[in-house]
């Protein structure tokens, strides 16, 4: 009886634990963002000329103004977003976008599909900050036509 009182009571406070740590505050992501072209790899894709994200984030709301510089143009889209696993859509360029959002510790990992004219398009993206909060790293994996396209991007905070 003593044993199982004593295991009763163990598990009670392994259970309990986790509620007495503080909860880990998920990163501010807001602000304005350049892209590091000579810093980022595109894998077998062209780069961007540039990239630029005005970022506001406010737990769990997520809004990114982004505009991109390729050699097909110039695209500007404004991506908003909840991180609570809901899907959202966004228009990036003339594609829609269904996109879920989680935190991952420290790290943002945002998985998004979409429909394009040469078949469907997954994207994850893990987006995580430096220890001083200047550079924004954005591992990237594009699953398409069967192929997985690695990328990273990294940006610094104007």
């Amino acid at each position: 009886m003593h044993s199982l009182i004593r295991r009763t009571a163990t598990l009670a406070l392994a259970l309990a634990i986790p509620a007495l740590l503080p909860a880990q505050t998920a990163p501010d992501l807001s602000g304005t963002w350049t892209l590091q072209v000579d810093k980022s790899d595109f894998g077998p894709m062209p780069a961007f000329t540039s990239r630029t994200d005005v970022i506001d984030h406010k737990e769990p709301k997520l809004t990114i103004k982004r505009t991109v510089v390729s050699q097909a143009g110039e695209v500007t889209s404004t991506l908003v977003y909840g991180v609570d696993g809901t899907p959202y859509k966004n228009t990036i360029g003339n594609n829609e976008a269904t996109s879920t959002l989680k935190w991952d510790g420290s790290t943002l990992v945002i998985i998004s599909t979409l429909t394009t004219p040469q078949g469907e398009v997954t994207v994850t993206d893990r987006i995580s900050l430096s220890a001083d909060g200047k550079t924004m790293t954005q591992a990237r994996l594009i699953n398409a036509g069967g192929q997985e396209i690695p990328q990273t991007m990294v940006l610094a905070k104007q």
